[in-house]
């Protein structure tokens, strides 16, 4: 045991490194750093854990890590499970992080789902949106509307949204943007990650959409770990502060 909790460590670790090299730096890699480290120090004193305060430590993160492993099973089942019937008047299709002005690979499982839904329906608007952050020279909604382009989408069905710093702002500045464009009597899907699902429907509903449905995207393997850490915490920023 105390030689698996050292090398799962290391590798929990070194895929938080790794994706510090390969993508924007956010919460979910420093925490998935951080979890490779307590597992790799649960393993370095692996007998000193046994008793005294750092049994007590173990303990508090072996329950916590069980909470974790709930919540993000739930976060998981929601967000795998579409429920869009591809009769929607407009996709808001949420911006992720832009590495200069390439899309990063979360954003572009986003945009793929995005695409094969305008297979199905393509008169139905697709709402791009998010603005421009750190390590990015253009804004989010700037390079998903080129992507989109490329895969044969119609410029003319395509709505830029380039000031959105949060989910939260996600939908509320769609919104006013398809209110003046639709009116309000329209209906729309939101397109994420599986792991953003939850809360993005939430927000769009808290924001004032009344008829919304959800269409996910995938997420490689080695993002899994620092994506739903960080959902993890915005989940409960919802649920407790907002």
């Amino acid at each position: 045991m105390k030689y698996f909790l050292l090398v799962l460590g290391l590798i929990i670790a070194a895929i938080g490194a790794i994706l510090y090299t390969m993508s924007n730096f956010n919460l979910g890699i420093l925490m998935t750093i951080l979890l490779g480290g307590v597992f790799f120090l649960w393993g370095l004193f692996y007998e000193k854990t046994k008793t005294g305060i750092l049994k007590i430590f173990r303990n508090v993160f072996v329950v916590s890590l069980c909470l974790e492993l709930v919540f993000v099973g739930f976060l998981g089942c929601y967000g795998n499970v579409d429920n869009t019937d591809y009769t929607e008047d407009a996709v808001i299709v949420l911006g992720a992080g832009v590495r200069g002005d390439q899309i990063t690979m979360p954003l572009w499982h986003r945009l793929t789902a995005a695409v094969s839904y305008h297979e199905k329906n393509p008169d139905a608007y697709i709402v791009v949106t998010g603005g421009q952050g750190a390590q990015e020279t253009v804004t989010e909604a700037y390079a998903m509307e080129k992507y989109l382009i490329k895969r044969g989408v119609d410029p003319d069905k395509i709505i830029k949204e380039e000031q959105a710093t949060s989910t939260e702002e996600n939908m509320r500045f769609s919104k006013a943007i398809l209110d003046e464009k639709l009116g309000n009597d329209y209906s729309v899907v939101v397109i994420t990650n599986h792991f953003h699902i939850y809360r993005g429907v939430a927000i769009a509903q808290k924001e004032g959409f009344l008829d919304v449905t959800h269409m996910h995207g995938g997420l490689e393997w080695y993002n899994v770990i620092p994506n739903y850490l960080r959902e993890t915490l915005a989940v409960l920023k919802m649920w407790i502060i907002d």
